[in-house]
């Protein structure tokens, strides 16, 4: 993989800047075949070199600029993993000046909630650390997401819990004595929608 500096200069602002290259080579015939593809994160950039044969494990220690936690680490590993049908990038912005930040609108092929299957990805550098932060939040619509995109500085919506990890949750809130089962009792109806209106 490779940082293009030149894409400040794009036409277009905000164009991808890490590129994953592909070299094949055929010793016996003495010729070799080069692929690229730019990708607006590096966890998509390393996707589609796994999808081309390339071991995950050479991409766990990449420097200077590391995961700042393990939320980050959780969200890469579920791009990396995601095959190439998973997700539909829609748009995509890099901010090569202040905030330093990247954010990608994608569809999810396989989201849990069939009412938010649209997905924000929001990395942001702390240059002074050289860490950054990798996020994503679940929208109903691309144009809900969109708005989100206006001013990044807002809270993502949270992502809800998958199925396995809200039975976890039920499963934990449940005592089981003998044949005597007392659960927590229901919580009561949600109020009215805080949603800010934009």
């Amino acid at each position: 993989m490779l940082f293009d500096t030149t894409h400040v200069w794009n036409d277009i602002p905000g164009q991808s800047s890490v590129l994953a290259v592909h070299v094949e080579r055929d010793l016996a015939a003495g010729v070799f075949e080069v692929d690229f593809t730019f990708q607006p994160l590096v966890a998509m950039a390393q996707r589609w070199l796994v999808e081309r044969g390339a071991d995950p494990a050479w991409f766990s220690d990449l420097v200077p600029i590391t995961a700042a936690d393990q939320e980050t680490e959780r969200v890469e590993d579920l791009l990396r993993a995601a095959g190439p049908d998973r997700f539909t990038v829609h748009d995509q912005y890099t901010y090569d000046a202040e905030p330093y930040d990247i954010w990608v609108i994608a569809t999810d092929a396989l989201a849990s909630e069939s009412d938010r299957p649209v997905r924000v990805f929001h990395e942001q550098r702390q240059v002074d650390a050289d860490t950054y932060t990798l996020r994503e939040g679940h929208f109903a619509t691309i144009d809900d997401a969109r708005v989100w995109t206006a001013d990044p500085s807002s809270p993502l919506p949270r992502v809800s819990p998958s199925p396995s990890a809200r039975a976890a949750a039920a499963r934990s809130a449940t005592a089981v004595t003998g044949s005597v089962v007392s659960a927590a009792p229901p919580l009561p109806p949600p109020g009215p929608s805080r949603r800010r209106a934009r």
